[in-house]
């Protein structure tokens, strides 16, 4: 297995892919039911394999992740083989950095505050290399101010 199994609410609310998978693989419902009776080992690949192409299709939309904690954001991309990272440190022990109003505060002039860029080499494909952060602690953002911010603080 490349990534992680699915969690059993994760597979109920994706049933629907998972029939279609099935299908794509072969699999009609009633030998799906069969194979449930009769050869769990075979159930726990097809699950484990499902799971994976689940992983992979998200990991592959997936362009930031973010981290956040009282006193710091850190925000990662993957490109072209680099893990670039942005952290972003507050002087202010006011400011929390997992409260939306405050981390507004912080973009409103992100120049206050202490920013550090680092690129480095990756040896995992992309997918790989996000998927480990997410199991660190990460999650997936699309907020339009990283993206920005990661552009105007890389070149």
């Amino acid at each position: 297995m490349k990534y992680s199994r699915l969690s059993l609410q994760d597979l109920q609310d994706l049933e629907t892919e998972f029939v279609e998978f099935l299908v794509l693989n072969g699999i009609p419902a009633e030998d799906w039911e069969e194979l449930k009776k009769q050869d769990l080992d075979k159930v726990e690949q097809v699950i484990d394999h499902f799971s994976d192409v689940i992983w992979e299709s998200v990991l592959r939309k997936t362009e930031i992740v973010e981290h956040r904690r009282k006193e710091k954001l850190t925000i990662c991309r993957v490109e072209n083989g680099k893990l670039v990272t942005l952290l972003i440190r507050s002087s202010d022990p006011e400011l929390d950095f997992t409260k939306p109003a405050d981390l507004k505060t912080v973009f409103e002039d992100v120049n206050k505050h202490v920013v550090s860029l680092q690129t480095d080499e990756i040896e995992k494909s992309e997918p790989e290399q996000l998927f480990e952060l997410l199991e660190v602690g990460f999650y997936i953002s699309k907020d339009p101010e990283y993206m920005k911010l990661l552009d105007e603080k890389n070149n």
